[in-house]
């Protein structure tokens, strides 16, 4: 199943996926150099969404080039479960700031359960820490 994405429409010169880069390019035999608008591609959180680009003749490619691209998956997949798990559950604190590096990072797996053992019985409810 291929999932398609939405392009972004972003404003001119807003664009976070592309800088702008000024190259000087002189002449041979001149000391005027004409300045070269180039547009590339930079790191960007926008393009973690761009799927991994898969050459036409895949049939033919070779090993070495299918390892690269099952590590770049696996990094793709690794970094979504963190954002799945870590980040979007506690999307608040990250925004308000009170989430700070590795606070969440042993997170039980029975956090919906409110009710102690011993407590069950008694109808009592113990509090969650966060």
């Amino acid at each position: 199943m291929l999932l398609g994405k939405t392009e972004i429409d972003w404003l001119n010169g807003k664009c976070l996926t592309e800088k702008k880069v000024i190259k000087k390019k002189a002449k041979i035999g001149s000391n005027n150099a004409k300045p070269i608008n180039k547009t590339e591609t930079c790191e960007s959180f926008f393009n973690f969404f761009d799927p991994p680009e898969i050459p036409e003749n895949h049939l033919n490619i070779g090993e070495e080039a299918v390892e690269e691209l099952q590590k770049e998956m696996e990094h793709d997949y690794e970094i979504g479960s963190e954002i799945r798990d870590k980040i979007i559950p506690h999307a608040v604190s990250w925004f308000t700031g009170e989430a700070a590096v590795g606070e969440f990072e042993e997170e039980d797996d029975e956090d919906d359960d409110l009710y102690d053992e011993d407590s069950e019985e008694d109808g009592d409810v113990e509090e969650d820490k966060v």
